[in-house]
C-alpha cells in the first residue's frame, strides 16, 4: 500500500482523547476510538498506524491489548494489515465508485429507495413537502404573466434566460438579504435546484483528483456527484454536532483541498447547524485559497435567530452559496439558486448553457410569486416539522428505546442510531415489510457502513404515524429472526 503519512504514536494518542472511558474491554474501546478518528477524517486512507509495540507504550496499556484493538479493526475493514510492512488506514476513503455504493444497498432497494416510490406508508429518504399547503393565488399563471416574465432585450416567447429571468434574480436576491444573506441579482444563478447547482459548482472549479473535504452525514448527491468528477473524497464529521469545524479545516489544511463543502445551517441528516466561531473558521479557509461551498437547502427550516450564513460576513470570491426551493416549497417547482462572485457568473452560465438554455419560465414566474409569501410559508413548514419531530422522536423514545435519536430537532428528518453495526440489513428487510428509510451508509462519503437510519418527516401525520408502528413491529420480527444484534 502506498503510505502517504506514518503517524507517530503522540499524535495518534492525542486524537484518541479520552478513549478509556466507556464500558466492554479496554481493546474495544481502543479500536472504537482509533474507527472514530478515521471516520471523523483526522486518519486518512493508507496512513500507516504505530507499532502496536510503540502504541502500547505511548498508550501504558500491554501489547496484547493493542494487539486485539487492531485485529477488531481489520475485522470491521478499518485498517488493512501489511506483513513485514504495518498496519495502514483501508482503502475505501474518497475512492469508493457509485457501484460500490449500490453493492451495500439491500437489493431490494437499489435504484429506488432513494426517491422513495412505491413507499407506502412513506417515511423515505427523500424531501417532498406537500404542494397543497402553499398559498393558491401564488399557483396560477395567466398568458399575460408568462409573456410579461422574459428577460430584458428577449422576445417574450422566447424563453431563453439561461442565468434567470430578471424578475426572479431581483426577488431571490431580494429574498436571501431579508434572509441575513446580502446578495445582488448579478451575484445569482436560477438553477432547478440545489443538484444542478452544485454540479455547476463542482464542473467549473474542480479536476479529477483534487481533494474535497465532506462533512458527515453529507447529501448523498453531493457525494454522487463528486465521483463523477474522480475527486478524492475525504469525510470529516462535522455534521453531527459532535466535532467542531476545527477538525474539517486541519484537513483541509493537511491535504491541501481544494474545496471543502458543507451544509453549515441545518445538516440533511441530522439538522445540526455549525458553530459562529466554526463560521468564521471557513471565512478565514476561504481567504486563505481553498473553495468553500455552503449547501443552504435546508437553512429555512432553522428556526429564528437563525446563524450567520458563512458567506455573509466577508464577500469572497472562493465561498459559494448554494440553496433550493424545492425542498421548503415543492419539489416539483424545480427551481433553486448559486450565489457567488460576479466575476465567476460568466463562465458558470456558458457551463450552464450546455445543459440547458434557462430554467423553466413557468416555475420561475411561480417562483417569484411564491417569494412574496416565503415567511408564511417557512413559518408552517417549520411549524409541521417540529410538532412531526417532537411526536417522532416521543413515540421512538417509548416504543423503540434500543434506537438512539441523534437529531438536533430542526429540519425535516431524524437521524436514528440502532444497536448495529450496519444497518443495511435492516433497511431491506422493513421495505420488504412496507416501510422504506433512508439507509445511513449513503450519507458518508467513504462507502462504509453505518449504524444509522433518516427517517424524513414529510409525508403527511397518519402516514408518519403508520410508518413509525410498522417500523416497530418490524424491527421485533427482525430480532426474532436475526437472533443476537451485531
Amino acid at each position: 500500500m502506498d503510505s502517504s503519512r506514518a503517524i507517530r504514536q503522540d499524535e495518534l494518542s492525542a486524537l484518541l482523547g479520552e478513549w478509556r472511558n466507556g464500558a466492554g474491554p479496554l481493546a474495544h474501546r481502543l479500536a472504537d476510538a482509533i474507527g472514530s478518528a478515521i471516520e471523523r477524517g483526522e486518519l486518512l486512507e493508507g496512513w500507516a498506524l504505530p507499532s502496536e509495540r510503540n502504541l502500547a507504550t505511548a498508550l501504558d496499556i500491554s501489547r496484547s491489548t493493542t494487539a486485539r484493538a487492531m485485529e477488531l479493526l481489520a475485522q470491521r475493514g478499518i485498517v488493512q494489515p501489511l506483513h513485514g510492512a504495518g498496519t495502514f488506514v483501508a482503502a475505501g476513503s474518497g475512492r469508493v465508485a457509485a457501484e460500490a455504493i449500490q453493492a451495500v444497498l439491500p437489493r431490494g432497494l437499489r435504484g429506488r429507495y432513494r426517491l422513495g416510490s412505491g413507499t407506502d406508508p412513506g417515511i423515505a429518504a427523500a424531501t417532498f413537502p406537500d404542494a397543497a399547503d402553499l398559498p393558491s393565488e401564488a399557483l396560477t399563471l395567466s398568458a399575460d404573466e408568462l409573456l410579461g416574465g422574459h428577460p430584458d432585450g428577449a422576445e417574450p416567447a422566447s424563453g431563453y434566460a439561461i442565468a434567470g429571468l430578471d424578475v426572479t434574480r431581483v426577488a431571490v436576491a431580494a429574498s436571501l438579504s431579508a434572509n441575513g444573506l446580502p446578495t445582488t441579482p448579478e451575484a445569482l444563478v436560477v438553477t432547478t435546484g440545489a443538484t444542478q447547482s452544485l454540479s455547476l459548482a463542482f464542473e467549473m472549479l474542480l479536476s479529477p483528483g483534487d481533494v474535497v473535504i465532506v462533512e458527515s452525514p453529507a447529501y448523498p448527491t453531493a457525494l454522487d456527484l463528486l465521483r463523477r468528477l474522480g475527486v478524492r473524497i475525504v469525510p470529516v464529521r462535522t455534521g453531527d454536532g459532535t466535532v467542531g469545524a476545527d477538525a474539517l479545516v486541519r484537513m483541509a489544511r493537511t491535504t491541501r483541498a481544494a474545496m471543502v463543502v458543507v451544509m453549515a445551517t441545518c445538516n440533511v441528516a441530522t439538522g445540526h447547524s455549525l458553530a459562529a466561531p466554526d463560521r468564521s473558521m471557513l471565512v478565514r479557509l476561504a481567504q486563505g485559497g481553498t473553495v468553500v461551498v455552503d449547501d443552504r437547502t435546508l437553512a429555512d427550516y432553522h428556526p429564528d435567530p437563525a446563524p450567520t450564513p458563512v458567506a455573509a460576513p466577508a464577500e469572497h470570491r472562493n465561498i459559494i452559496t448554494v440553496g433550493s426551493f424545492n425542498k421548503i416549497y415543492w419539489g416539483g417547482l424545480k427551481t433553486g439558486w448559486i450565489r457567488l462572485h460576479p466575476n465567476l457568473v460568466e463562465t458558470l452560465v456558458r457551463i450552464k448553457a450546455r445543459t440547458d438554455a434557462g430554467t423553466s419560465v413557468p416555475s420561475q414566474i411561480v417562483l417569484t410569486k411564491l417569494l412574496a409569501h416565503h415567511g408564511q410559508i417557512v413559518a408552517h413548514r417549520r411549524s409541521q416539522m417540529e410538532r412531526r419531530a417532537h411526536t417522532a422522536s416521543a413515540f421512538l423514545h417509548d416504543e423503540l428505546p434500543e434506537w438512539r435519536n441523534e437529531s438536533a430537532g430542526i429540519g425535516p428528518s431524524l437521524w436514528i442510531r440502532l444497536p448495529v453495526r450496519d444497518t443495511a440489513e435492516f433497511v431491506g428487510f422493513a421495505s420488504a415489510h412496507g416501510t422504506t428509510v433512508g439507509y445511513g451508509g449513503m450519507y458518508r462519503g467513504d462507502g462504509r457502513s453505518s449504524a444509522h437510519l433518516r427517517l424524513t418527516l414529510t409525508s403527511s401525520d397518519e402516514e408518519i404515524m403508520a410508518a413509525l408502528r410498522n417500523l416497530r413491529d418490524v424491527w421485533s420480527d427482525f430480532r426474532a429472526h436475526h437472533g443476537r444484534l451485531r
